[in-house]
């Protein structure tokens, strides 16, 4: 019996071997480290190369103003873009005493918003408003500060994302010059120089996720505004911005809206 069970265990060992190498295989390879200039002129190709993504901008800290009179304060965005000019999205802002939400839609020239209080679609010019098309324009936006506004980068390992566990990303940590941010978000980042976070897809090298830490005077944070943006910011100095992507070349074109 036990002869017998040598004997069955010596066919078997060369099929265990077998499959235990084919595991192996399939495996993605661990990727290499590269200089951190080299990750991100291949990140900024790749997002200018994109016709479309998914993005959620959220912000901790400090509450953003929209209006000079500071009454209405932006919370978050959350909506898709198609190259090279089409946007939609709801926008989250804050109001003395309530939290509510505004869609928007952009189309080229063309830009429309919902009242906050009627919820009906209104037609107004677009640099009245919050304009993600703007912020994302493949040769002018968010992709071009990209290539032109980051400095002192430096690599931080391959991480994973806590909404992605097993995906592994180049991470950069450098310094952002603020200016032209501050034009394309409607001022509300920048203009001032920032720190940044990036975190990059190894394999396909689109970005996932921006962090952004804006330095603020200590009077003007507000460490009880995290309930209220989603957000937790360790420290009161700092208004953090948070700028995630996904759903890569996977939308189709925005129309306009049902009543524009």
């Amino acid at each position: 019996m036990k002869a017998s069970h040598s004997i069955v265990w010596q066919l078997r060992l060369p099929l265990i071997i077998l499959m235990a190498y084919l595991v192996a295989g399939c495996r993605p390879p661990t990727p290499q480290p590269l200089p951190p200039d080299e990750i991100l002129a291949r990140a900024a190709g790749r997002m200018k190369s994109l016709q479309s993504f998914h993005f959620l901008i959220d912000r901790a800290g400090a509450l953003a103003y929209l209006d000079a009179g500071q009454s209405v304060a932006f919370a978050r965005a959350e909506g898709d873009f198609y190259a090279p000019d089409q946007a939609r999205a709801t926008i989250r802002v804050i109001l003395p005493g309530l939290v509510a939400e505004v869609q928007m839609i952009a189309l080229g020239d063309e830009y429309w918003e919902t009242g906050l209080l009627t919820n009906r679609w209104e037609k107004l010019p677009p640099e009245l408003g919050f304009n993600p098309a703007a912020l994302f324009d493949p040769q002018s936006g968010f992709q071009e500060i990209l290539s032109q506004d980051l400095s002192d980068l430096s690599y931080q390992g391959l991480q994973e994302l806590d909404e992605m566990p097993g995906q592994l990303f180049y991470t950069l940590s450098g310094r952002l010059e603020g200016e032209r941010l501050y034009e394309l978000s409607y001022g509300l980042i920048g203009p001032q120089a920032m720190e940044v976070n990036l975190w990059i897809a190894a394999q396909t090298f689109e970005v996932y996720r921006v962090q952004i830490d804006e330095p603020l005077p200590p009077s003007e944070s507000d460490p009880n505004d995290s309930a209220v943006s989603g957000s937790a910011v360790s420290g009161e100095s700092v208004t953090r911005w948070r700028i995630d992507f996904w759903e890569f070349n996977a939308l189709e074109p925005i129309a306009p809206p049902p009543d524009g």
